[in-house]
């Protein structure tokens, strides 16, 4: 660190997770891919997809922030999310304002 940032140096080492927080992870990824799509509502299983808009950075987000999608919102379809980010945006709104969402389907409460 400098003093002019109070920040690490580019490229510092995100600390890794515990098992515990891994094994948080998978369970909470293995109950949102039990969800329906939050676009279309087909029924699952789903994929268990990252949040990717109004993130910076290539570092992926959080298990906890995933949201249910089926192939066809998530990567196979021609409305797929990796398949045009923004105009999935356009058409659906950010990826990240389904959390709310996921969080009262799984009864999370505290999210």
């Amino acid at each position: 660190m400098n003093q002019i940032s109070p920040r690490g140096p580019l490229g510092l080492k995100v600390p890794k997770l515990s098992a515990a927080e891994i094994r948080e992870g998978k369970e909470w990824m293995r109950r949102v891919k039990e969800l329906p799509c939050c676009i279309c509502y087909k029924h699952g299983p789903s994929d268990a997809h990252h949040v990717i808009h109004g993130r910076y950075g290539t570092r992926k987000a959080p298990d906890k922030d995933t949201i249910p999608l089926c192939k066809e919102h998530h990567q196979d379809g021609p409305e797929a999310i990796h398949n045009g980010k923004a105009t999935w945006m356009e058409k659906h709104g950010p990826d990240y304002s389904y959390l709310p969402w996921v969080a009262a389907q799984l009864g999370e409460v505290d999210y």
